[in-house]
């Protein structure tokens, strides 16, 4: 390096370079290095290595949920449909195994394992269990297979069976848009199932098909997390059930269908507002890049809330060039707004985990509010240096924009209607869901604790995360500031090495 360095400065002072400018090639080269390793930290995604722990030991935060079930003399049984021997050199099923160890030694007699055979249908003292394994299967209603794990008490049960992947246990896992493992959840998972079969009255969450509809896998975990049964629903075909808790619209691409004025069709439209008439809640999530969605967002309107768009009828896209995580200023970390809402939500994930609570989103539509509902309540909000864009162009920079709001809408039976609306960007991804530096996923759980009333979420559990996609807690903004520190360091090393070139130069 000294040699290289040494014939290096004897080039530049060969070709008659003074001292002056000699100090400025250095402090550029100098910029220039750290412009690359500025942008290579920008643009790369960072992977979390995070695969390969044994470290399954479970959290505490599930002590407070099963005292009152634990005083009251509950047993719970966790059932694995293959031999012990087989679980626990199985690829995935290993893991859920020493997880569900963990809970048997944390809780002696309120948890129990056992293990059966759902080829033989043998348990592992060879006596029969056909007969109970046909009654799990719910008239086909469930599939039971060797990698199947079953939760039940002496009067209810809850089936899991992986229905995504040809690996087994996927839903102890959280998989990404490809279905591929991003990190393991197991804790979170039995805790939930474990309160499932603990309680009596599960409500059902219906999402609505036949639009274009998609919704992540981690969604439907989350749903069922938090109590709901969760079946598929077509309003061309049905109306609204009377066991319906809950309504999700996920990214819709095509509108939803309304009769014409004066017309005795009841159509999609009809049996939304039917069942918001009575009370009924939603959960929407709206896709930012889809078309106008005329009666889906006059529906919205009515509780308040709407697509923010410009006068061609475009999406505003929040953009957030200083605050964002990736160069691209669209993926951004959001704020609490100040409402009462919101600073119950933030409060309860505070008070129930070690986390701030912060969320992380891409690709979304600010939303407007209208002041004459008193209702409709911001709950994030992008920060004050944020724009909006549309066609590419910016066309605000107002910055603090709604990017998810809530809101209560009184119905003909003086019952609450109550909607959550967001467009997607990427709350319930992979990515955000499994990353140590956000709490997508802890948002959620108090949005149904808090807003829709459901209680007993399982915050805090422990998950191994295997990798992410994003920067953890690191905005651009931040690592503009980190570059202009480290800057100083090589600025300050050649300034002084000017000052000491001047003086051999005037000796």
């Amino acid at each position: 390096m000294n040699k290289f360095k040494q014939k290096f400065t004897s080039y530049l002072k060969g070709q008659g370079f003074s001292a002056t400018v000699l100090v400025a090639i250095i402090i550029a080269a100098v910029v220039l290095v750290n412009v690359i390793i500025y942008t290579v930290t920008a643009v790369i995604p960072r992977q979390n290595g995070a695969g390969g722990s044994d470290d399954f030991t479970i959290s505490d935060s599930s002590d407070a949920l099963f005292e009152p079930y634990i005083a009251s003399g509950e047993r719970v049984t966790l059932t694995f449909c293959s031999y012990e021997d087989v679980v626990s050199t199985h690829t995935t099923g290993s893991s859920v195994l020493k997880t569900a160890r963990e809970f048997e030694k944390n809780y002696p007699g309120f948890v129990t394992l056992r293990f059966v055979n759902a080829v033989t249908k043998l348990d592992s003292d060879g006596k029969s269990v056909a007969e109970e394994l046909e009654i799990y299967k719910n008239e086909g209603k469930n599939i039971i297979d060797e990698t199947t794990v079953i939760f039940s008490t002496e009067s209810r049960y809850r089936v899991i069976t992986d229905l995504y992947t040809a690996q087994g246990y996927s839903n102890f896992y959280t998989l990404d848009d490809q279905k591929m493992i991003t990190s393991y959840n197991g804790e979170e998972m039995i805790a939930s199932s474990i309160l499932w079969v603990l309680t009596e009255n599960h409500g059902v969450a219906y999402m609505t098909v036949g639009h274009g509809e998609t919704a992540n896998i981690t969604l439907y975990n989350i749903l069922t997390a938090a109590g709901y049964e969760v079946r598929d629903i077509n309003l061309r075909k049905s109306e609204i059930p009377e066991d319906a808790e809950l309504l999700i619209i996920s990214n819709p691409t095509a509108d939803f269908e309304r009769a014409a004025e004066g017309s005795s069709i009841v159509a999609e439209y009809d049996r939304l507002r039917a069942y918001q008439r009575r009370g009924g809640h939603f959960f929407i999530a709206l896709n930012s890049y889809a078309k106008a969605l005329p009666v889906l967002e006059g529906f919205i309107a009515d509780f308040g809330i709407s697509i923010s768009k410009n006068d061609d009828g475009e999406k505003l896209l929040i953009k957030d060039s200083a605050n964002a995580i990736t160069t691209d200023g669209f993926t951004l970390v959001a704020d609490y707004a100040d409402s009462t809402l919101a600073s119950d939500m933030q409060a309860k994930i505070t008070e129930r985990t070690d986390s701030s609570g912060a969320v992380v989103i891409r690709n979304v539509v600010a939303l407007g509010l209208d002041s004459a509902k008193p209702g409709a309540m911001p709950l994030l909000l992008s920060s004050s240096s944020s724009v909006c864009e549309a066609a590419g162009s910016t066309v605000s920079s107002d910055g603090n924009y709604v990017i998810a709001a809530a809101s209560t809408l009184q119905n003909d039976m003086a019952d609450e209607a109550k909607m959550f609306v967001m467009s997607d960007g990427m709350l319930t991804s992979g990515d955000a869901i499994v990353s140590n530096g956000y709490s997508n996923k802890d948002f959620l759980y108090s949005l149904f604790d808090v807003f829709y009333e459901k209680g007993d979420m399982p915050y805090g559990c422990g998950a191994i995360v295997l990798q992410t996609q994003i920067l953890e807690n690191l905005t651009m903004g931040d690592a503009r500031a980190y570059a202009a520190v480290l800057l100083l360091i090589p600025v300050a090393i050649a300034a002084t090495g000017a000052v000491l070139l001047r003086r051999r130069k005037n000796r």
